[in-house]
């Protein structure tokens, strides 16, 4: 899982053979096994970058006129003093080098390190880490042991085998050729490419790395962290915005439908409360009417009563009377500290001094007529309200 995040499962080697052949090789793996997903020529290099878009790091084979190649039979002597038997008078600071032995013969090619570094860079600006590198042909040793074959040829040379060891590299004009190479079909063209990811694939994970290639692993593996460390920090923001964004909904819609709620208690509370205020006036009204029935109207009742003469006939008592008719829907209104007495008068000036001496009880305030007068010779019908003082 490390490997995979860190390579991820596309490998690619790109070849420049020249200043219009740049040989483009991409290798994806499935499983344990690596399958060719591209392979083709580009004419420019602008045309390899667009072809590499998501590529995010590669194998860079410089096998153009920048590479100096020679060998020599000799192949006990160290690198340092093989370079220098061969090319004596470079600056071995400002070359790369690389050495190939055989059993037969020692080949070493070199290359300025400012033209390395520059096409390296070039990639880089394209957002491409190359993670290693090899000049030349020498890169072909890794293919050796699966090529049955006394010749092989790369884009730009034939390479002469003999026991499964390489003995001469020679410049060779363009051939067309196709290998089978463990289950691979590959142009000669991508041959170099192929050995080159073969090569990086097998020490992905081993220390003994030169020094340029643990600057650009180390390199790449800081850019790679980075861009992961970015993307994963992004990912987890926005997982957490919308985690958020959810919750918020679902409490938004929850805070909803409370205030909806709270608005409909609000509205019955405000009912409830009127109805209480109704009911509290219609008890306390009623207590003030059973009240008074229970004490003071009984005896307002037994005053007049005891006054009324034999010519008079009472019909009726009502105390408090009704403003109006009870109808549906209203408000039920009394006529506070009234009492309204309806009868019959056989005698006029009887009846007259009657209502003369009521006034003069100190718990009447005065007396009204509603009406008198109706009925016939003998009889008349009288009704008036009694107003009572208040806190009589």
């Amino acid at each position: 899982m490390r490997s995979y995040l860190t390579y991820g499962n596309t490998f690619c080697a790109v070849e420049h053979s020249n200043e219009t052949s740049f040989c483009v090789l991409q290798l994806k793996k499935r499983r344990k096994e690596l399958i060719i997903s591209n392979q083709e020529n580009c004419s420019t290099q602008k045309t390899v970058f667009h072809r590499l878009t998501n590529q995010k790091h590669m194998v860079l084979i410089v096998n153009n006129k920048w590479i100096l190649t020679k060998s020599t039979a000799v192949s006990n002597m160290t690198d340092d003093r093989l370079v220098k038997t061969l090319f004596p008078t470079i600056v071995l600071r400002d070359f790369y080098v690389e050495v190939l032995r055989t059993d037969i013969r020692s080949f070493v090619a070199i290359c300025r390190k400012d033209v390395i570094d520059d096409i390296i860079q070039t990639y880089a600006k394209k957002g491409i880490s190359v993670l290693d590198f090899s000049l030349g042909n020498l890169v072909i040793k890794n293919l050796v042991s699966f090529l049955n074959s006394s010749q092989v040829f790369t884009s730009n040379a034939r390479i002469v085998l003999e026991n499964n060891s390489i003995t001469a590299i020679e410049k060779s004009e363009k051939v067309a050729e196709t290998y089978q190479i463990n289950g691979l079909k590959v142009q000669n063209d991508q041959l170099l490419a192929l050995s080159g990811i073969i090569d990086y694939y097998i020490n992905l994970n081993q220390k003994s790395h030169t020094r340029a290639q643990k600057t650009f692993l180390n390199r790449y593996k800081k850019k790679r962290f980075f861009d992961l460390g970015y993307k994963f920090s992004l990912g987890f923001l926005f997982i957490t915005l919308l985690i958020n964004f959810l919750f918020f909904s679902a409490y938004r819609k929850d805070v909803s439908e409370l205030q909806t709620q709270l608005s409909i208690n609000e509205t019955y509370k405000r009912q409830l409360s009127n109805l209480h205020q109704v009911v509290a006036k219609k008890k306390k009204m009623v207590e003030s009417i059973s009240s008074a029935s229970n004490s003071k109207v009984i005896w307002y009742i037994d005053q007049i009563s005891k006054t009324v003469p034999h010519t008079l006939l009472l019909q009726e008592i009502n105390y408090q009377p009704l403003i109006r008719p009870i109808k549906e829907k209203k408000p039920v209104q009394f006529k506070d500290h009234q009492m309204e007495i309806r009868g019959i008068s056989r005698n006029d000036a009887d009846f007259i001094r009657w209502k003369t001496n009521l006034e003069t009880f100190s718990w009447i305030q005065k007396i009204s007529f509603v009406n008198y007068g109706k009925g016939n010779a003998q009889k008349t019908l009288f009704d008036f309200i009694i107003h009572i003082k208040h806190g009589e």
